[in-house]
């Protein structure tokens, strides 16, 4: 892996604990807050700034707005939600080019992971130990601002990003340079 792991080691510390409250309020109300994204934005500026040379750290930021750009088209056709799309794109700052690839295959496989524990939980009596989830309900998509159209049950898509982010900054911890 090509990511420091200096830099893997100073964000994952931070951004941890920070990705499973993401995971919780997501799968409990379907939302991912601004001040969260904000505040895993702040762990990269913060970690970044002291551990990576400048312009590494500059041009990550190509990495968020090419995220950033793909995900707005996929919500524009509401097949992503909005708090997924921010949150894509600034766990995107955390990866280094060279592993981009790595990064796509964590994430989706993250991403199925995350999708069968919810269908598997959802119909089994697993459900009971948190009944009132939002993950767990069809949502019926009147107002056109859902995801999808129809009622139906929408996956919490930022579940499987906070476990990609934190899978691909242990893996930098133990492999990266």
């Amino acid at each position: 892996m090509q990511v420091s792991s200096t830099f893997a080691l100073w964000a994952l510390l931070p951004a941890l604990p920070l990705c499973v409250f993401i995971f919780w309020v997501d799968m409990k109300h379907k939302r991912i807050s601004n001040l969260s994204v904000w505040a895993l934005f702040a762990i990269f500026v913060v970690v970044g700034l002291l551990t990576l040379p400048i312009m590494e750290f500059a041009w990550r930021f190509a990495n968020y707005g090419v995220v950033f750009a793909v995900l707005l088209v996929m919500w524009m056709a509401r097949q992503v939600g909005a708090g997924d799309v921010k949150m894509a794109a600034v766990a995107a700052l955390y990866v280094n080019k060279g592993d981009a690839s790595y990064m796509l295959m964590i994430t989706f496989g993250a991403i199925i992971v995350a999708t069968l524990a919810t269908l598997i939980v959802r119909i089994t009596p697993l459900r009971n130990l948190a009944p009132d989830w939002a993950a767990w309900k069809l949502k019926a998509s009147e107002s056109g601002v859902n995801v999808g159209k129809g009622d139906q049950m929408t996956l919490p898509m930022g579940t499987g990003i906070g476990v990609a982010l934190c899978t691909y900054l242990i893996l930098g911890v133990m492999h990266g340079q």
